[in-house]
């Protein structure tokens, strides 16, 4: 497959979201610009509503974007790809991060949890797979409990990986079709397992979930992986499904393509319509492929 080599380990450098719990807002940036949330983001918000537990109106979001690189309110010299600010419920996002997924919901849930600091319950767990959680996102949510030493350790292949492939947008005059590639991986055990992963070559960290995804009339593929940032990824509870889900952005372009369209990020998955077939794997333990089609 002629995948994308690059995986989201490029996130070690970059801060998904900050939450800023000043009673007055961070002065803005000066090349800061207030923009309408997308439509999409209706259906973001909704993600990270069901996912939280949490309800809130998007309505009183406020958004803006800068162009180039973000950085912390507390610390300038701390680069982030978006920060959401409790006075005046505003959410500041890099303008080529504006239709990533990931991110965007990463700062819906601050947004709907109102709290500073990334709580490991809503990051990690309820929203975990759901919302972007970086290293640094990681470390200030805290490690998760030790499990019992006695927690058996299986393969990935012990791991029941399944997966599915929806579009939640459809595109506009104003904008692009959005879709999701969701891999769930469930435990099919009556108590808590640990599960033993392989680390990728030249990369130290374990690898978590991966896709590959095909262009089956046309040709051309993206491929690409998440890392174990959090050693939380490998520990399942008795009959525990977690899922990881990539962002799919349909649009008019000559190719498959990863970071290639405004606004999705530099790991947003950009896709021209056609027939595709979706492979989705845990630790390398694939799901059954799903073929598609994808229209605009």
């Amino acid at each position: 497959m002629a995948g994308n080599k690059r995986t989201r380990a490029a996130l070690l450098a970059l801060v998904a979201g900050i939450s800023c719990g000043h009673l007055v807002d961070p002065v803005l940036p000066g090349d800061a610009e207030q923009f309408v949330a997308p439509s999409v983001y209706t259906q973001w918000w909704a993600m990270v509503e069901q996912c939280s537990g949490l309800r809130g109106r998007l309505e009183d979001v406020q958004w803006f974007s800068v162009p180039g690189q973000l950085s912390n309110p507390d610390n300038s010299s701390e680069p982030v790809e978006g920060y959401w600010s409790a006075a005046s419920n505003r959410i500041v996002l890099n303008s080529d991060d504006t239709l990533d997924g990931r991110i965007v919901r990463h700062e819906m849930l601050h947004a709907l949890v109102r709290v500073k600091g990334h709580p490991r319950s809503a990051f990690l767990q309820s929203c975990g797979g759901i919302v972007s959680c970086p290293p640094a996102c990681v470390s200030d949510a805290g490690p998760p409990p030790a499990p019992d030493p006695a927690t058996p350790r299986v393969a990935p292949a012990a791991i029941e990986v399944t997966s599915e492939v929806s579009v939640i947008s459809p595109s506009s005059s104003t904008q692009a079709s959005f879709g999701t590639f969701t891999i769930f991986a469930h435990n099919p055990f009556p108590h808590p397992i640990v599960v033993l992963l392989s680390k990728s070559p030249g990369v130290d960290i374990a690898r978590t979930y991966g896709y590959g995804i095909i262009r089956t009339v046309s040709g051309g593929a993206v491929s690409s992986a998440d890392l174990a940032f959090d050693i939380g990824a490998t520990y399942f509870a008795a009959g525990e499904t977690k899922r990881d889900m990539f962002d799919l952005a349909i649009v008019p372009i000559a190719s498959p393509s990863v970071g290639t369209f405004p606004g999705i990020g530099r790991d947003g998955i950009a896709l021209p319509p056609e027939t595709y077939s979706f492979r989705g794997d845990y630790g390398g333990h694939s799901a059954p492929d799903i073929t598609t089609i994808l229209n605009r």
